[in-house]
């Protein structure tokens, strides 16, 4: 995965400031909690579609890109999700991607277009 221009944007901890995600069609998407949205004016809205449904969002993450996404970033974002290192090490993928998927409903966790579709 290519380094995001954004700050703090993949790093693990306290200094995280979300998460990139390569969707099944190849199009690059920031996850990021509304607080951590980069002050970028030409930044794309947030994807509502993840607003409507639960289902949405656990079908973006069950057909997420299977060789260009890191294998832990599930991980990573349930960690950043929770501000806790060790949060995902008890959980179950369908249970990380059932938590992240209400969350993207809840809004607590932005979808983010960064290519334009």
């Amino acid at each position: 995965m290519s380094l995001s221009r954004y700050p703090g944007v993949g790093l693990a901890g306290p200094f995280c400031r979300g998460h990139e995600i390569v969707c099944q069609f190849g199009y690059r998407h920031l996850i990021c909690k509304p607080v951590d949205k980069p002050h970028d004016p030409l930044l794309n809205t947030p994807n509502m579609t993840f607003w409507v449904s639960a289902t949405f969002g656990e079908q973006f993450l069950v057909n997420r890109h299977s060789w260009k996404n890191s294998p832990e970033l599930l991980n990573q974002v349930y960690c950043y999700l929770h501000n806790d290192t060790y949060a995902a090490v008890q959980q179950a993928e369908a249970a990380m991607i059932c938590t992240l998927a209400m969350s993207f409903e809840q809004r607590t966790l932005l979808v983010i277009p960064l290519d334009s579709q």
